[in-house]
């Protein structure tokens, strides 16, 4: 996928190596090699302006991560309404208490 993008923008290993600061031949065996650090990847993202990350999750046969746990809206929202309810539970105490 890099070198397919390498060559699509016109760019050679050499500029690549400039762009990442790193020698020419490092950047020639890390292209050969089957893997790639994520932070290199990142890094390579934004130098060719292109996203790598969504071209390999669109090749995963995965849907959407289940949701196991309620995520932080959820359970902000559910802390506000017990928060509301305890408002107006302590607004009408307080409502009694004076009105005695």
């Amino acid at each position: 996928m890099v070198i397919r993008e390498l060559n699509r923008k016109h760019m050679s290993g050499s500029g690549l190596a400039r762009k990442l600061n790193l020698n020419q031949a490092s950047v020639h065996g890390m292209l050969k090699r089957p893997t790639l650090h994520v932070h290199r990847l990142l890094e390579i993202s934004e130098i060719l302006q292109y996203n790598f990350f969504r071209e390999i999750a669109e090749k995963l046969p995965y849907t959407e991560p289940v949701q196991t746990e309620p995520n932080n809206n959820e359970q902000a929202r559910e802390r506000i309404r017990e928060l509301e309810m305890e408002v107006r539970i302590l607004r009408q105490t307080l409502k009694d208490a004076i009105s005695r």
